[in-house]
């Protein structure tokens, strides 16, 4: 029988899926949807989710590697 792969990429996903989730549904959503917050304060949020997401990626190329 064979043991079940650890898959980093899908713990991943999970992680940005939850503070997408966080950020954007939450009451915390209220701090940076506010009206003296700048009006691309939601795009500079998007760019650093985007950004988590490349960098989660590209660290995660040699994660699948069979024993």
């Amino acid at each position: 029988m064979s043991l079940p792969s650890s898959n980093k990429n899908a713990d991943r996903s999970l992680v940005t899926a939850f503070l997408l989730v966080l950020v954007f549904i939450t009451p915390f959503a209220s701090l940076w949807s506010r009206g003296e917050m700048p009006w691309y304060a939601p795009y500079v949020i998007w760019l650093g989710i985007v950004m988590l997401i490349a960098i989660s990626l590209r660290s995660g190329q040699g994660d699948d590697r069979k024993p």
